[in-house]
């Protein structure tokens, strides 16, 4: 009889983050074997003045796992965009990952 052997499961997750100025819809895999975060990406919009709908599109990131740390890249947007992005990005990696490195 043959050797059946799983080398790779990952876990897909949709997410939507909002704060006062973003509202950011992404997805982030898991390693499912490792519990590793694999990667990490979003669509970054204004939030509109009613708070309830998306507003104008600022950008999008992706991060992925390297070395024990996510790297990232994002989309061409202004400095104080890519401030809030990357303001958002922190609370994102605290709810994915989780203050001690470990993913939630």
């Amino acid at each position: 009889m043959g050797t059946f052997t799983v080398t790779s499961s990952s876990l897909n997750n949709q997410y939507t983050y909002s704060n006062e100025s973003v509202v950011i819809n992404g997805a982030y895999s898991i390693n499912a074997q490792t519990s590793t975060l694999v990667n990490v990406s979003g669509s970054v919009n204004r939030q509109n003045q009613d708070g309830e709908d998306e507003g104008e599109y600022i950008g999008n990131f992706n991060g992925y796992m390297r070395d024990g740390e996510v790297k990232y890249s994002i989309s061409e947007m202004s400095r104080k965009d890519a401030n809030i992005v990357w303001d958002a990005i922190d609370e994102i990696e605290l709810n994915i990952i989780g203050s001690n490195g470990e993913e939630e």
